[in-house]
């Protein structure tokens, strides 16, 4: 059985380790597979959509271009409104070329279940 649709899951904030990099590629080479990718920010990770990030000053890059790429690609971006709430970000706080959904926790479970595997990071 092939695989057709798999959830990627980003669940911590852009800087100090790899996961949201690493995330973006792998969404990205999924397509080389012919695999289609959903994105989905939870928790600290909707930190990760922030417009007019400058981490700089901690050096790092922005995930900002990888983030873009990846909208460029065609790869739905996703973003927990409850995950949102509960840092204090609106839709407004969110970079608005990333063309990102904010969904629910119902329509998080619905994607879950239209996937068939899911990657957490």
């Amino acid at each position: 059985m092939e695989m057709e649709r798999v959830l990627i899951i980003f669940r911590k904030g852009p800087y100090g380790h790899i996961n949201s990099l690493e995330g973006i590629r792998i969404a990205q080479g999924l397509l080389v597979l012919d695999v289609e990718a959903d994105a989905v920010f939870i928790d600290d990770g909707v930190f990760n959509l922030v417009k007019d990030q400058n981490p700089t000053g901690i050096g790092h890059h922005s995930v900002m271009g990888a983030l873009e790429a990846m909208h460029r690609y065609d790869i739905p971006i996703f973003a927990c409104k409850q995950s949102m709430q509960k840092r204090g970000l609106t839709i407004e706080d969110i970079d608005p070329a990333l063309e990102v959904k904010v969904i629910s926790l119902e329509e998080l479970s619905d994607l879950l279940l239209q996937a068939e595997a899911t990657i957490a990071l």
